[in-house]
């Protein structure tokens, strides 16, 4: 369900069809629950209506937002206002946009969770555990990797997203990104580990007898505070790496170009236009 709702509510924020994405996400999302459940037509009648109503609410509440938050940003760019207190601002801010979704949607998934039948569940879960094998199965090449090709894979994802915003890195930028590999730690056997555990869960949420208050209460618990279930190693390595990621981007800013700034900010001002086209 987390996926479900970040479908609906990030997809803008994925690059040049952003967009498009975000205008047909209600196709999109029928394509996405197609791969765990099959709901029938009154499930569908009644989940399009949610849908219709997720997406006006977050036209008209979040995306006001997400202009002032790219707005403030800019601001910080133009002023060299890149620090870790700035930063972390920011994300805190980010992480509000995702709570503040998660928990008006929560209610309607609640409400449409409590429609699924046992057929309906069985087949979800058994998709679910399909998915995990696969993630595992990825997990376990990667580890098959050697040390050197980590590195190398490492460094080639994060300098070509830094490409992204910024254009053509320096060797100086290149050398510094190189560098950070071993201030990350991996946290992909971690998240694993949580994806099985909130799973366990929700399966013990699913199996209760009646589909009463009692089942509401805790399906919504679930949608709204799914952090719970992670475990303490994995939360100190994302706290080790959110540390490590602010000092990442600092050392990065600190070394621009002013071509490259004005590359950075020409990006966000395309995002900004996505946000005010996508209004209308």
């Amino acid at each position: 369900m987390k996926k479900l709702m970040l479908l609906a509510f990030v997809l803008l924020l994925g690059g040049c069809s952003a967009k498009f994405a975000y205008n047909n996400v209600d196709w999109l999302i029928h394509w996405y629950i197609d791969d765990y459940v099959e709901l029938d037509n009154a499930q569908e009648d009644m989940f399009d209506d949610m849908l219709g109503n997720w997406m006006l609410w977050h036209r008209q509440q979040e995306l006001p937002q997400y202009k002032r938050q790219l707005s403030d940003i800019v601001t910080d760019i133009k002023n060299n206002n890149i620090t870790e207190q700035s930063i972390t601002q920011h994300r805190e801010r980010a992480r509000g946009h995702w709570v503040r979704a998660r928990s008006h949607v929560a209610p309607d998934l609640v409400a449409l969770g409590a429609t699924l039948s046992q057929e309906q569940v069985i087949y979800l879960f058994a998709n679910l555990e399909k998915r995990n094998v696969e993630d595992e199965e990825e997990l376990k090449e990667n580890q098959a990797l050697s040390s050197n090709q980590r590195v190398e894979k490492w460094i080639e994802r994060n300098q070509k997203g830094m490409r992204r915003w910024l254009g053509k890195l320096s060797d100086e930028q290149e050398a510094f990104i190189a560098t950070f590999y071993q201030r990350f730690e991996s946290t992909r056997p971690f998240w694993l580990a949580y994806k099985r555990e909130y799973q366990q869960q929700l399966r013990r949420v699913f199996a209760l007898a009646e589909r009463d208050e009692t089942f509401e209460q805790k399906m919504h618990e679930l949608i709204v505070n799914p952090d719970q279930f992670r475990s303490l190693e994995f939360k100190t390595a994302m706290n080790a790496n959110t540390a490590a990621g602010s000092e990442y981007l600092i050392g990065l800013m600190s070394l621009t170009s002013t071509k490259q700034i004005e590359r950075l900010l020409d990006e966000i001002d395309d995002l900004q236009n996505d946000l005010r086209g996508l209004q209308r």
